[in-house]
């Protein structure tokens, strides 16, 4: 009995941190947004590497999926509130979190199946990152495409290639004469925008909650979940 009210408490404990982690690091990003802690992305200006995606993966490294889930619903809805192209724009961004949530967590999950008995930090953070980036690509090259050829000209009735196309020719000088072209090196320059926004937001997120680890272990009396994926 004693055992497990202790373990109610822990898990009492664990839920409560979690909570209030994940709002923490939810006013952080929208901070951070409000500022527009942002740089347009060289090749396709009017895509902007989002400082605000790195408390959200603080959150993510530190508590766990749940709590960056929770923090990406939360950046959802406030730009939804905020941003001057909701409801599309704040949906992909929130298509981009999530992906890369999922594949940080499947690529943690990798490495604990195939690490063996001693423990390969470097390999951990290689399988986490570069899984990250396969889902948030894969997943974005889908989401853009069916956004530039379906979605915004048809529920919205935005020509988002014609806009893409200006913007190609005039960042880089090139003349694009048919839409495939402008949708092929669109969804190219996207998925690099997308390789730059991951790794510019996990990495700082991932130094910062590094030296941190000890402390939050003698807060909630557990590893945080970067920590677990890396070094257990």
């Amino acid at each position: 009995m004693a055992r497990t009210k202790m373990a109610q408490r822990k898990t009492a404990q664990k839920l409560t941190v979690t909570l209030a982690g994940a709002a923490v690091f939810a006013a952080i990003s929208a901070i951070l947004t409000l500022a527009k802690a942002a740089v347009p992305f060289p090749l396709v200006p009017y895509l902007q590497v989002d400082f605000s995606e790195i408390p959200i993966l603080m959150a993510f490294f530190l508590f766990g999926p749940v709590a960056g889930s929770i923090t990406s619903v939360i950046q959802w809805v406030f730009l939804n509130e905020t941003g001057s192209d909701a409801p599309l724009g704040p949906a992909i961004k929130f298509a981009a979190v999530i992906s890369t949530l999922g594949g940080l967590w499947l690529g943690g999950l990798l490495y604990r199946r195939i690490r063996g008995s001693s423990n390969h930090p470097s390999l951990a953070v290689s399988l986490i990152l570069s899984s990250g980036i396969i889902f948030r690509v894969v997943a974005m090259t889908v989401v853009n495409y069916a956004v530039l050829v379906y979605i915004a000209p048809v529920f919205f009735g935005q020509n988002y290639l014609a806009f893409a196309k200006a913007t190609l020719e005039r960042s880089m000088g090139w003349s694009l004469p048919t839409d495939e072209m402008v949708l092929t090196y669109t969804l190219i320059f996207t998925a690099l925008y997308n390789v730059v926004n991951l790794l510019v937001a996990a990495i700082p997120a991932g130094l910062i909650v590094s030296p941190i680890a000890t402390s939050f272990k003698h807060i909630t009396s557990g590893d945080t979940w970067l920590a677990k994926n890396t070094h257990s």
